[in-house]
């Protein structure tokens, strides 16, 4: 039984597996959404912020964080309300094109 002291870094056998990425867009989705309307998701979830930190640190995860993948690609279809447009901001039909800067990137490599 674990004391609920270990600091979050891996949701299943301290490894890296699929749930920890998943987790790590949704709270970063959601912290974006949060803030967007002056709110702290984390008021009551200081374990899932100290896992989003510590997972966004971890040395394996900094070539996509620093990506344009990352950086550059908006939450969301054209058709959402909310990050539909990087930063996190709102698509506009006709003028926000010009703001797509991960259209025409071509071939996706993975590894540095």
């Amino acid at each position: 039984k674990k004391s609920g002291n270990e600091k979050p870094v891996h949701l299943v056998n301290g490894k890296f597996s699929a749930p920890d990425f998943h987790l790590y867009e949704m709270l970063d989705q959601f912290e974006a959404l949060a803030a967007a309307n002056n709110l702290d998701l984390y008021a009551d979830l200081e374990r899932m912020k100290v896992f989003k930190e510590l997972f966004k640190a971890l040395p394996e995860n900094q070539f996509y964080l620093n990506s344009w993948l990352h950086t550059e690609l908006p939450f969301n279809n054209c058709m959402a309300r909310f990050g539909s447009l990087p930063g996190p901001k709102t698509y506009s039909h006709g003028i926000s094109s010009k703001y797509a800067s991960w259209r025409g990137k071509g071939v996706v490599n993975l590894s540095p």
